[in-house]
């Protein structure tokens, strides 16, 4: 595998050094022989704006669709930008439904009527219905090639119905049975067909306990029933039972990577920033409120310190020992957050499940926070010679992994059960949450001791 990684690395600089020398010639001779998915991995990796318009004109039209859809966002912000509204509607008509949608979909308003007025009238109205639809939602990511027929169709006629449209349908895996109103009434797939008596009705061979799912479902819980399923293609129906169009594997790795993406961001407080450059000004707007908040709750922590100052005064080493258990306690928290998180974005923790989970949390943290606190406490006498000291840095250690599995647990439910994203608020409040109560513990306990 790393050979053919290598290979095709080697080949992409190749073709890299050819257009450079203006060998135009072999430079189309050797995308010949290139995956889209390679010739897209090369026009990003191509530096001037310029190359990536020269290099992508070169592409013959169905190629050139298939690139258009693998290359990164820059990329094709670039080529989307200078490509002629009659070249971009030849693009537009050779992909499938829900990718063209997604590409009209990004454009300026008035330059979408102008290009899809250059495309042909079926691809016009389809794409114009896909638009309607909100594109974090099944309609939005749905396709709307669907092999489908009507009840009393035989066997034989479905396969050359099949046949007779091969270019529409080049990613079949089920037949789709519907009623002479369009309603979803069965699915048969391909395997069983191609298997079946060619002169049998559709009604035979047709499964009617099927999996389908809502035009209008969130994208996220879409990719939550092909895992639980192990589906490779469902059909989405509109909410009195017809079907609209299909969502494909393909269209799930999407929304997982997607949400995926959003999530990270989230995490790091930057749920509304895109992965895409943008402007300094915008960057600010989505960062500066987290950051806000965090200077709010670092001072929260700062002044429970200095409630302790005379403390601190008397036992300067309590001003390092008090960070270590409050780094802990803030790394367990997160920890558990992260878990929680991941349960609740696949649809794995619902708010019922808060007591078994913080249970088994508790659980955790008492065997770690007994071990963690018998090391931390032996070193700490080890260094200072001083039992107290060290009696109290064990003691609060522990206390506030025990304070992480709670807050780690519940921080994220209570958000999500207010309507608040936890992936986005949840690692303000657990680290705050943490350090603040960690640093009164474990100085609060000095505090009496001394």
């Amino acid at each position: 595998m790393a050979d053919l990684a290598e290979e095709d690395a080697m080949r992409r600089t190749q073709i890299g050094s050819l257009f450079a020398e203006g060998r135009i010639t072999e430079v189309r001779r050797r995308l010949a022989d290139l995956h889209s998915a390679d010739i897209a991995d090369l026009l990003d990796k191509l530096d001037e704006a310029d190359e990536k318009l020269r290099l992508y004109a070169l592409l013959e039209p169905d190629v050139a669709s298939d690139v258009i859809r693998d290359v990164g966002d820059t990329s094709r912000d670039i080529i989307l930008e200078h490509l002629s509204d009659d070249r971009l509607a030849e693009v537009v008509e050779r992909l499938d439904t829900d990718d063209a949608t997604d590409l009209i979909g990004g454009l300026p308003h008035e330059r979408r009527g102008t290009v899809l007025d250059q495309a042909s009238p079926e691809t016009r109205r389809e794409v114009e219905d896909l638009l309607a639809y909100p594109p974090d939602t099944a309609g939005g990511i749905m396709k709307k090639e669907v092999a489908a027929v009507t009840v009393g169709s035989t066997v034989a006629e479905v396969i050359a119905q099949i046949r007779a449209r091969a270019d529409i349908y080049h990613d079949i895996h089920n037949v789709f049975v519907i009623d002479f109103r369009g309603h979803l009434v069965g699915v048969i797939p391909l395997r069983r067909l191609i298997l079946a008596d060619t002169g049998i009705p559709v009604e035979q061979v047709m499964d009617t306990d099927m999996i389908s799912i809502p035009v209008d479902l969130d994208q996220e819980h879409a990719a939550q029933r092909f895992e639980k399923y192990d589906l490779l293609s469902v059909p989405v129906v509109d909410p009195i039972g017809r079907l609209v169009g299909r969502i494909t594997i393909d269209d799930i790795v999407d929304v997982i990577a997607e949400e995926a993406t959003e999530d990270i961001l989230a995490l790091g407080g930057l749920g509304l920033e895109a992965a895409r450059p943008m402007t300094a000004m915008s960057a600010i707007r989505v960062r500066l409120p987290w950051l806000g908040l965090n200077l709010l709750t670092a001072t929260a922590g700062a002044a429970t310190v200095a409630l302790f100052e005379e403390t601190i005064a008397t036992l300067a080493i309590a001003a390092a020992f008090m960070n270590i258990v409050a780094i802990q306690g803030g790394n367990a928290g997160v920890q558990t957050m992260t878990l929680i998180v991941r349960g609740l974005a696949l649809g794995e923790i619902e708010g019922k499940d808060a007591g078994r989970l913080l249970g088994r949390e508790l659980l955790t943290a008492l065997a770690n926070g007994a071990v963690l606190g018998l090391v931390s406490a032996a070193m700490a006498y080890a260094w200072t010679g001083n039992a107290q000291l060290s009696v109290v840095l064990g003691i609060a250690l522990l206390v506030n992994l025990l304070i992480a599995a709670v807050l780690g647990s519940l921080v994220p439910i209570g958000l999500k059960k207010v309507g608040v994203d936890p992936a986005v608020s949840s690692n303000v409040f657990v680290t705050a949450g943490t350090d603040i109560l960690g640093f009164f513990v474990f100085l609060g306990m000095l505090a009496l001791l001394i």
